[in-house]
């Protein structure tokens, strides 16, 4: 047998590394790069809670240090009602110190922003600097959410070293540091 094919095949799907995973997974590339080009998947990991499978999430950054944009994509295997989804969202900015006022704000905004969520779909939340956070579900913009106080606690939930999802943190950090926006002190670049 002529083992130079299979061989040539497993040194491309080396080089190119998780993005080809996640593109073969769903099918189709992200719609991550269609925002940032030069994002590269940093991260992936899968939140799992009281033996359940939730979702699986993939954490992408244009530079190592997230200052040109970053996004986290969740694949979810649950459904969830949308107002359910900005209620949790909320609940974990508490934990990251976010005042009352401010999140009865973004809360507003989320439920309006967040649709119902059927298993199989994907929610995305990219970070655009100067312009806030966009929301994308399945692919197409839902809407967004200005200001980089936002994207600090929205993407905190995850990033922040306080979350709630330590391993699933650890999986999307992997050996490199949250963006810049998160924890501007971190020494890995």
């Amino acid at each position: 047998m002529n083992w130079t094919p299979i061989l040539n095949l497993c040194l491309v799907l080396t080089l190119l590394g998780p993005s080809w995973v996640f593109a073969s997974a769903s099918g189709t590339k992200s719609p991550v790069y269609r925002y940032i080009e030069t994002a590269s998947l940093q991260g992936q990991g899968r939140l799992t809670f009281w033996g359940f499978d939730v979702y699986d999430a993939r954490y992408y950054v244009a530079d190592p240090k997230g200052q040109n944009g970053f996004a986290l994509e969740i694949h979810y295997i649950r459904s969830f009602k949308g107002a359910d989804l900005a209620k949790r969202t909320i609940d974990e900015m508490t934990r990251l110190g976010v005042s009352e006022k401010q999140r009865t704000i973004w809360l507003q905004s989320l439920e309006k922003l967040f649709p119902d969520i059927a298993s199989g779909d994907t929610l995305v939340g990219i970070h655009l600097p100067d312009r806030g956070t966009l929301f994308l579900h399945n692919g197409k913009p839902i809407g967004d959410i200005p200001g980089d106080a936002f994207a600090k606690a929205f993407f905190g939930i995850w990033l922040d070293e306080r979350t709630s999802v330590p391993k699933l943190r650890s999986a999307l950090i992997a050996t490199r540091c949250p963006p810049a926006l998160i924890a501007a002190n971190c020494p890995n670049p």
